[in-house]
């Protein structure tokens, strides 16, 4: 897709994500309207409402551009795309904890070539453009390079929606105390890979994601200097793994060491 037209999709991006931060924030009652898709798996009336404002505001723009939203699933075109996630974060917005977020990306041939992800608690808004670079508002963002690492953060989810997979976990999270000081969960995958994106944290790890959880912010991240892994893992979803570059190949040794639990 030529790059005049992805950064008119930005600016839409942009404007929509902003539109639609407004309105949760406008209508929190709607919090509490909450129904379970699966076990711990839940959806609100606003998640929703969102999706079909964001979608409506795609089909009247973008007629003949494809859909993957996380409530409504796939239609259209496969290859030119909006992949969205209307509340990233649900159980976040369900107990008023201010780390939900809006997450939108679109992908076309070349894979994903934009990502705007707004935190509307925070007022803040990162984007990133294919090749362009990653942002916070108008500021540029890069990834922390340490050489020591043992005064950052690492942000670490359990797989709260596959309780098979916690052993497993657990011994990776033992194991990433060894290079980090502290550990994090917040709640939004597209919130916790723009902190690595912003150098506020240096690596971000999750099992069991599907594409609208992390495409925004992967590319984000990867704009903004950093690294990530994108592996399938059947029915156990992407595990996603995200870091500034340096200590990279480090993290991906403890998430690949063989496990006792297997």
């Amino acid at each position: 897709m030529e790059n005049r037209e992805v950064e008119r999709r930005l600016a839409f991006a942009k404007a929509v994500a902003l539109k639609a931060g407004d309105f949760l924030l406008s209508h929190e009652e709607l919090s509490g309207k909450v129904e379970e898709k699966a076990s711990n798996d839940f959806v609100t009336v606003a998640d929703k409402k969102v999706e079909k404002l964001i979608y409506d505001e795609v089909r009247a723009n973008f007629p003949l551009d494809g859909w993957y939203g996380e409530e409504s699933g796939k239609s259209g075109d496969s290859l030119r795309r909006w992949v969205v996630d209307p509340i990233d974060g649900t159980v976040d917005y369900m107990c008023s904890f201010p780390n939900y977020t809006v997450s939108i990306a679109f992908e076309d041939e070349d894979g994903y070539a934009l990502g705007v992800v707004y935190v509307p608690r925070q007022k803040e808004l990162f984007w990133a453009i294919r090749n362009g670079g990653a942002f916070l508002g108008d500021k540029p963002i890069h990834t922390i390079e340490e050489n020591d690492y043992s005064r950052t953060l690492a942000l670490l989810v359990p797989p709260h929606r596959r309780h098979h997979l916690m052993a497993e976990y657990m011994e990776r999270m033992v194991k990433f105390y060894s290079v980090f000081t502290d550990a994090r969960s917040i709640g939004s995958a597209a919130c916790s890979l723009c902190y690595v994106a912003s150098g506020r944290c240096a690596s971000y790890y999750e099992m069991g994601l599907n594409p609208y959880d992390y495409a925004a912010g992967a590319l984000t991240v990867r704009e903004a200097g950093g690294k990530v892994r994108l592996k399938e893992c059947g029915e156990n979803g992407v595990e996603v793994v995200a870091t500034s570059s340096n200590i990279y190949d480090k993290v991906l040794e403890i998430v690949d060491e063989e496990s006792d639990s297997l």
